[in-house]
């Protein structure tokens, strides 16, 4: 089969929800984890309804949605905020997903920080 990698963070602009998601890759045992906040998603299933068909069909196993939130992108200010819950996934470990977004290497040199607060 002809698998592709999974960008692990995918953030668009504004403030959307977001969800936690874990999966083992095809070639991997290591658990890898996932960010993905999307415009026009109007419940936390629709990001994950986005981000686990993906997954699914590139071979990662073991997936499983640890919670949700929201994340704000502002694109002038170069800050990206995570914060909220999500009533359908519980509240994701905002620790954890600022990890994996920093991590990613997408928004070197960016304000990011997390928090609580908020829905």
């Amino acid at each position: 089969a002809n698998h592709h990698i999974i960008q692990t963070v995918f953030i668009d602009e504004g403030a959307h929800k977001y969800v936690l998601v874990s999966a083992i890759p095809p070639s991997s045992s290591q658990q890898q984890h996932f960010v993905y906040s999307k415009y026009g998603a109007p419940y936390h299933r629709n990001v994950a309804e986005f981000l686990v068909p993906q997954l699914e069909s590139n071979g990662y196993s073991d997936i499983r949605i640890l919670g949700g939130g929201r994340i704000y992108r502002d694109d002038v200010e170069r800050k990206i905020k995570i914060f909220g819950y999500s009533y359908g996934f519980g509240r994701a470990s905002h620790e954890l997903s600022m990890g994996v977004v920093v991590k990613s290497g997408k928004f070197d040199g960016w304000d990011i920080t997390w928090s609580n607060d908020g829905y």
